[in-house]
């Protein structure tokens, strides 16, 4: 073999050790970018471990919560229908007690407006009576016929009527000397209808705008009467006193007399 034949053939044998060495680093570089890339994913792997880990620890947490959350709630409602029965008893017991006052005030009640229905009765009767033992007026007043339609009204005992034509009566003839009488009759058939202010009124009338009537003595002591029969005794005792001391020594005076003892003693 010449020199020249051999060259390449040396030269072949001098590359060679390099050749290797470059297809060996190739290989090195090429297995540490597969151990990074390894490395990626052990990383992953471990901090999707942690979190799974830290998963697991926040669902044991959240479920230990939740079960004291639940008792909690059972010993609420454990409470709440221990307050509600005594609720319940406390309401039973006030209903019955209401039932028990409500039936005690109404038989008050009853009481009272059979009292009241009876002395109004009694009234109506003594005042009927009165009417009828009383004779027309003997002086014929201004509008003697409309005061003798009421006064009879009043005598059957229709008492609406009667007002309605006593009120007439005062209004067409204000003038009249029947026009006391017209007014005292007239506060009587009020009280009897229930009508007590008005009576008051009416009968006051009486005594203030013709006090020198025969009337009106009468009409003072009615009003005591409709006062002590409402509760107001002290202003009944007003009445009767004035009564005493504007007309002694009259009829009037000592019918005033008795019903001051008959009254409650002062408080």
């Amino acid at each position: 073999m010449t020199r020249w034949h051999l060259f390449p053939v040396l030269s072949l044998l001098c590359l060679s050790p390099f050749a290797q060495a470059e297809s060996t680093g190739e290989k090195v570089l090429q297995l540490q970018q597969q151990m990074a890339v390894m490395q990626g994913e052990l990383g992953s792997l471990v901090a999707v471990q942690q979190a799974s880990k830290g998963s697991q620890s926040a669902l044991a947490d959240l479920l230990v919560r939740t079960q004291r959350l639940e008792q909690e709630v059972r010993d609420l409602r454990g409470e709440l229908d221990t307050k509600t029965h005594a609720l319940q008893t406390q309401q039973q017991a006030l209903t019955a007690q209401l039932a028990n006052l409500t039936s005690a005030t109404a038989s008050t009640s009853s009481t009272a407006i059979t009292a009241n229905s009876a002395a109004l009765i009694n009234s109506a009767a003594v005042i009927a009576s009165a009417a009828s033992n009383t004779s027309a007026p003997t002086i014929q007043g201004l509008g003697q016929s409309d005061y003798q339609r009421a006064f009879d009204l009043l005598r059957q005992g229709r008492y609406g009527s009667a007002v309605t034509g006593l009120q007439g009566f005062i209004q067409r003839h204000p003038q009249s000397s029947l026009v006391p009488d017209a007014y005292y009759w007239l506060g009587q058939a009020q009280y009897v209808l229930g009508q007590n202010d008005a009576a008051l009124k009416s009968l006051d009338t009486v005594q203030t705008r013709f006090s020198q009537s025969s009337k009106a003595p009468e009409a003072m002591l009615r009003m005591a009467e409709i006062y002590q029969a409402i509760g107001q005794s002290g202003k009944a005792r007003v009445v009767l006193d004035k009564i005493i001391k504007r007309y002694p020594s009259t009829p009037s005076a000592q019918k005033a007399e008795a019903q001051l003892q008959a009254l409650p003693a002062k408080k």
